[in-house]
């Protein structure tokens, strides 16, 4: 089940903050949008909880070698410890809000983000793969990187992320993670350097995919 607003909303970050302070009072969870749409179609209960992330990313990697890799390294650690993960979320939605990526609200009847593309068997990333795979790999990402879902644009996933990488090699096998989600994400971008991507992901508190 999803409420949404009728349109932009005033203070749109602060009300995103509110709600996500008590999403396990309400079991509901605040996800901005860009507008109102109907990329939606709610579903119940499967929200892909027997599908594997490590299992999805073994079935995208292909036999050919993909630099710096010969063969599938497995998943990514995160050094860094989730200290901060409720305060990175709130940084980024004010940032989508300031950036007018997203001013609209949704309420969706989950408890964490990553269950809420499934919940809505939303369509954004269906040219690559399935709201329930989607879904599997950001309740991955959660447990290991802090990963919280802040907002939908067209097409686009807004997440915060708490825990980044700090070895160089866990960053590039993470940047291998994010090619084989969102492939789209690399070719959109012209200011996107895929030789130096993994050191972003070193930086970044936010990540942003785009499936075309």
């Amino acid at each position: 089940m999803v409420w949404m607003s009728d349109g932009p909303i005033m203070d749109a970050a602060d009300w995103w903050k509110r709600l996500y302070t008590r999403r396990y009072d309400t079991g509901l969870y605040p996800i901005l949008l860009e507008y109102p749409d109907d990329s939606f179609e709610p579903v119940g209960g499967d929200y892909g909880a027997d599908i594997d992330a490590a299992s999805y990313f073994r079935s995208q990697w292909t036999d050919d070698p993909w630099p710096p890799f010969q063969e599938w390294p497995g998943l990514a650690r995160p050094a860094a410890a989730l200290t901060d993960v409720d305060a990175c979320a709130g940084e980024v939605a004010s940032a989508v809000v300031r950036d007018g990526r997203a001013r609209c609200l949704a309420l969706v009847q989950v408890t964490r983000g990553a269950d809420a593309p499934a919940a809505l068997s939303w369509l954004g990333m269906t040219n690559h793969m399935t709201a329930q795979e989607l879904s599997a790999v950001l309740r991955s990402w959660e447990d290991r990187f802090g990963l919280r879902v802040v907002g939908f644009g067209h097409k686009s996933l807004y997440v915060s992320v708490a825990a980044r990488p700090t070895d160089i090699h866990q960053a590039q096998v993470l940047t291998a993670e994010h090619y084989l989600a969102c492939p789209d994400v690399f070719y959109v971008d012209p200011d996107l350097d895929w030789s130096t991507y993994h050191e972003d992901l070193m930086k970044r508190r936010e990540w942003w995919f785009w499936w075309d």
